[in-house]
């Protein structure tokens, strides 16, 4: 496995982003800024305090993002070397990690909603931005990874709708 993007300073993976290379590329990038939505929502709940079901909830959704993205990178390089159908399926099952636990966060900001303190209204609906963004970038790569390929994943194109119809009750 490759080395974790999470143990690099954000300005050496902006610039891994910028590179020549496959990866890191569009998931990464967005679980990336997913990860951050999430983490504003985890300030909130941890300032306003008293919601530790939520704040559990999403510390592991966190976890999901952090592991999608550098799983991303590593399905990504290990299909452009083989081009298989294994490899393919892990290039559409890390994003598929990563959008479901973007939209896990969006469900988590819903659910803080009007329980964090008014001083933080503000970090919490950026985090529900953050969320969204980040979700709309995964769906746009995901739909790339199965473009022509749809029958042979139907399961993953089920999910990706599915996914999609969750997050349209978040949208503002």
């Amino acid at each position: 496995m490759t080395r974790s993007i999470w143990s690099e300073s954000l300005a050496a993976f902006s610039d891994s982003v910028a590179a020549t290379r496959p990866a890191p590329a569009g998931v990464a990038a967005a679980a990336v800024a997913a990860e951050l939505g999430i983490g504003l929502l985890i300030k909130t709940l941890a300032i306003t305090g008293g919601h530790g079901e939520l704040l559990d909830a999403a510390r592991q959704e966190r976890a999901q993002l952090r592991g999608a993205a550098d799983d991303d990178i590593g399905a990504v390089m290990a299909y452009m070397q083989t081009r298989d159908a294994a490899a393919l399926r892990q290039a559409i099952e890390a994003p598929l990690r990563a959008a479901r636990a973007a939209v896990a966060g969006l469900e988590l900001c819903a659910k803080a909603s009007g329980a964090v303190k008014s001083s933080l209204t503000a970090d919490l609906g950026a985090a529900q931005a953050l969320l969204a963004g980040a979700l709309r970038a995964i769906l746009i790569c995901i739909d790339a990874n199965l473009q022509g390929r749809e029958e042979q994943h139907p399961d993953a194109v089920a999910e990706r709708r599915a996914i999609e119809d969750r997050a349209r009750v978040y949208s503002r």
